[in-house]
């Protein structure tokens, strides 16, 4: 008797260690406009946190947060990297979308312009590029005019596409400034352009990357978006507490020339970077507040019908 309950016993752990290695992996197509923010992301999924949580993550590059946004709305992706403003619009639009975590709390941008400009009355007339109108960097733009006492009517403000294609649009003249993350800013003044605006040293609260899903997906995959966001914080944690491979996986996703570089973007990165892995709800409040005065629709929107943080708990 006693054999058999001994033999019971190691029949159950035998078939809970084996339910528990063979579990189900689920695949996560997430999206990102730039590297800012992933970071965390890829070296979770280098050293297995994502893993161990039953997750493979596909990470898909797609320029401009208007152009992600559908592919998210069109059921090609689960998760979106994205930033507040482009959000706002899709919701306006009727999207179902909702923010369920924050990447990047802090406005991170560079607005720079070519060795010709010294001064920011210099801009006047001269052709700004951004990704996509309604995206973060037209936001960006528009608040750096304002910085400038600027109007958007002073400049010129081209959809040119992503920071590479910006960064040619101005090495050909096409364009005469533009706005670029720490990295690329970076890149940018070893191509002698300068800086005028530096929105880092201002340490503004601003949703530049948020986790977007659709109400459908976390509506039927709640268990899902909760192992991702569980897993993605321990990644954060990781990420915070080891800088050598953290500056090496930067370096590497940036292709940044100089290992200083990539040091620079760290350690930006660590006060941007949220521990919790939440959005910015003061940010999200300073983009609805923009949005509204741009557009009188978008008076009726609150933090609330954007924001989801059910999957925290």
């Amino acid at each position: 008797m006693k054999f058999c309950k001994a033999f019971a016993l190691v029949f159950v752990v035998g078939g809970i260690c084996a339910s528990d290695s063979f579990a189900q992996v689920t695949n996560l197509r997430i999206a990102f406009n730039g590297f800012g923010g992933t970071q965390p992301l890829y070296i979770g999924q280098d050293v297995g946190i994502f893993k161990k949580a039953n997750l493979s993550l596909e990470m898909i590059f797609i320029p401009g947060g208007s152009l992600s946004l559908q592919a998210l709305i069109g059921k090609s992706l689960e998760v979106l990297m994205t930033g507040g403003p482009p959000v706002v619009n899709a919701v306006q639009q009727g999207a179902k979308i909702k923010i369920i975590g924050g990447a990047t709390n802090l406005l991170p941008y560079t607005f720079v312009a070519t060795a010709g400009i010294r001064t920011p009355e210099q801009l006047k007339g001269k052709r700004i590029g951004i990704s996509r109108f309604g995206s973060n960097t037209d936001y960006v733009v528009r608040l750096a005019l304002k910085e400038f006492a600027l109007a958007p009517s002073d400049v010129q403000i081209l959809q040119i596409g992503g920071s590479q294609a910006r960064l040619l649009a101005m090495n050909s003249g096409a364009i005469a400034a533009t706005v670029l993350s720490p990295e690329e800013a970076l890149v940018a003044q070893k191509m002698g352009y300068g800086v005028l605006l530096d929105f880092i040293e201002k340490g503004i609260e601003f949703p530049h990357v948020n986790m977007v899903a659709r109400e459908d997906f976390l509506d039927s995959q709640p268990q899902v978006a909760r192992s991702f966001l569980r897993a993605y914080v321990e990644s954060v944690r990781y990420y915070k507490t080891h800088r050598a491979e953290a500056v090496k996986k930067i370096i590497a996703l940036s292709k940044l020339p100089d290992p200083k570089m990539g040091e620079s973007v760290y350690d930006n990165s660590l006060r941007s970077t949220p521990d919790d892995g939440k959005p910015t709800i003061r940010g999200m409040e300073v983009v609805l507040d923009a949005a509204a005065k741009e557009n009188p629709k978008a008076k009726p929107l609150t933090v609330q019908q954007l924001v989801d943080l059910r999957y925290f708990q």
